[in-house]
């Protein structure tokens, strides 16, 4: 499950996350989620961006 945060109307709670970037209950896109990692789906862009970050940190050293 994922929870979300409207900035547009106010309203908080849980969904499931299906790759949704909208608010749930008026479509704003004006919102926050914080979604657990095992969530996402593999192709999902955070993912992507995240595993590349980490690519980057490992040839830092």
């Amino acid at each position: 499950m994922a929870r979300f945060r409207c900035r547009s109307c106010g309203k908080e709670g849980t969904f499931v996350y299906e790759g949704r970037r909208e608010c749930p209950n008026c479509g704003s896109v004006d919102v926050q989620f914080a979604v657990g990692i095992e969530e996402l789906p593999d192709d999902d862009p955070l993912i992507e961006t995240m595993r590349r970050l980490a690519e980057e940190g490992d040839n830092e050293d």
